[in-house]
């Protein structure tokens, strides 16, 4: 009976490794070893070797498996190679070591997942990070090079997705210009065709889905834009502009009409990013009625002033029924 590899130590790490360590170590390794980026005479049976240990220990059942092998040999009942690779996966029961998101069934020769292929093949995340690409899902390609579809998420700030222009990310260690349309939405998919060599990578097609990154004024949904404008209470009640900024740099002047509550949403038609229906979404304002910092002892006669004049007074409100109590914030 052969012996059980020391997956492990192909690894470079403990029996008492977690699941992330284990990931970590793969990622480390692969990238090190991937024969694309290393040509050293031995790079890629060192990368096989990673794979293979990354096939058994990323999977709970497999590594279950193999640890009782190495506990207790081969000779118990039901055991025997029920962890053993196969030279093709399903991916069941085991985690990407690149994220979350990945789809599809994935072979590759020598056992090799294809989703740990794809970050190997379009350079590591930090040759990429200067546009935010990360690929997260895929089909058909593979290392083999057969024909396909690779699907990527790139992501990039609400300005370039409302101005639209070039982005250039590295693939495969190869420059590729991906063209961004105006008012794109969370969710836009940017197909970039391959070339004549079957694309930067090795492949047919790429497919680029856009994420937004978080925004300091807006939040995007659905092609609608989401922000805040702060007035002064003499603003809510006489009215005013309040000037507000747009993603593509210019500004407009928002119209506070007289009387606003705060709470109230003040809608810009047509501004925001491209809705799923068609069209361009709005951006909407969320009012809120804010004290200004340092009050001025002039400014605090005016209030008095107000209250003396005023026949308004503060008291709980009422509730409609069947409306429920607010709970009190603690702390």
């Amino acid at each position: 009976m052969v012996a059980a590899k020391n997956y492990y130590e192909a690894l470079g790490v403990s029996k008492q490794a977690s699941r992330q360590e284990i990931k970590k170590a793969y990622q480390k390794l692969a990238k090190q070893w991937h024969p694309d980026v290393n040509k050293a005479p031995g790079a890629e049976e060192k990368f096989k070797e990673a794979a293979e240990a990354y096939e058994v220990l990323g999977n709970e059942e497999k590594r279950k498996a193999y640890d009782e092998e190495l506990r207790y040999g081969a000779g118990r009942p039901g055991q025997s190679g029920a962890w053993r690779t196969s030279g093709a996966s399903s991916g069941s029961g085991r985690e990407s070591p690149f994220g979350a998101g990945w789809s599809g069934s994935y072979s590759t020769a020598g056992g090799i997942p294809e989703e740990d292929l794809f970050s190997m093949f379009f350079g590591s995340r930090g040759a990429a990070d200067r546009s935010g690409f990360d690929f997260f899902s895929g089909s058909g390609s593979s290392f083999g090079g057969t024909q396909g579809i690779m699907q990527a998420q790139l992501e990039i700030t609400l300005e370039q997705a409302y101005k639209g222009g070039n982005v250039r990310v590295q693939v495969g260690g190869k420059d590729v210009t991906v063209s961004i349309p105006a008012r794109s939405p969370e969710g836009t998919v940017i197909r970039v065709p391959g070339s004549a060599e079957k694309g930067a990578a090795g492949i047919d097609d790429l497919l680029i889905v856009l994420h937004l990154a978080p925004h300091e004024l807006y939040e995007a949904e659905d092609g609608d834009l989401y922000g805040a404008v702060e007035i002064a209470p003499w603003q809510a009640v006489l009215g005013g502009e309040a000037k507000v900024p747009l993603p593509d740099g210019s500004s407009i002047k928002l119209k506070i009409p007289a009387g606003t509550a705060g709470g109230r949403t003040l809608r810009v038609p047509g501004k925001g990013l491209k809705r799923q229906s068609g069209g361009n979404g709005d951006i909407l304002f969320l009012i809120e009625i804010v004290i200004p910092p340092d009050t001025s002892i002039e400014e605090k006669n005016l209030y008095r002033k107000l209250a003396e004049a005023s026949s308004f007074q503060a008291g709980a409100k009422r509730q409609g029924g069947g409306t429920r109590r607010p709970k009190a914030a603690m702390g």
